[in-house]
């Protein structure tokens, strides 16, 4: 039995293409392989990947990324049930980067970045958040990302961040495989 024709077109617009799945690919094995070479002994703290183990990455272009996260009620606030201001800052930090990173940049730290909480009752555990990062540009070392946080049921913004990175590494050049040349003799 077919798919009606509503549900194919579905379908296709929520396949992910091999593309897609490579540049997810790229950027866990980039940023395992940075973590990896610059500091061996160090891994993500324990807050990182708590706070961030809930992230589904949707959507990847070069410089672009669409996740959603779905609010933990151990990481909301006591006293207001929201969720944490830092959290916020975490997820602005982190998915601006990774966007900086997707657009084929070097790896570069975090110089500068603005958080603004227009409304963070709109984030209260249980709640699925839409998460749109965006690269800006970039200027020799200087990238400029956005990332907009918003209620993914309602549409209201919960914050939105500028992130700021710099760096002069250099990309790391891809290296062929080792081929066996065999030299002949007429010893």
């Amino acid at each position: 039995m077919s798919d009606s024709p509503e549900i194919a077109r579905a379908r296709d617009a929520l396949r992910v293409s091999a593309d897609d799945r490579a540049r997810v690919d790229a950027l866990s094995s980039s940023a395992s392989a940075y973590v990896s070479a610059a500091s061996p002994h160090l891994s993500p703290s324990f807050f990182e990947g708590f706070a961030l183990r809930r992230i589904r990455v949707l959507r990847v272009q070069p410089g672009f990324i669409h996740c959603s996260y779905d609010v933990p009620p151990s990481l909301t606030d006591t006293s207001t049930g929201c969720l944490a201001a830092g959290v916020v800052v975490a997820l602005v930090d982190e998915i601006g980067y990774a966007a900086a990173i997707s657009d084929a940049q070097n790896f570069k730290v975090s110089v500068d970045m603005s958080v603004a909480f227009p409304d963070l009752s709109q984030a209260r555990a249980g709640d699925r958040l839409s998460i749109t990062a965006r690269v800006l540009g970039h200027k020799g070392a200087y990238s400029g990302t956005h990332v907009l946080l918003a209620n993914a049921s309602t549409g209201n913004v919960v914050a939105e961040g500028r992130h700021s990175i710099f760096g002069n590494l250099k990309k790391a050049l891809l290296k062929p495989a080792a081929t066996t040349t065999v030299i002949k003799s007429n010893l």
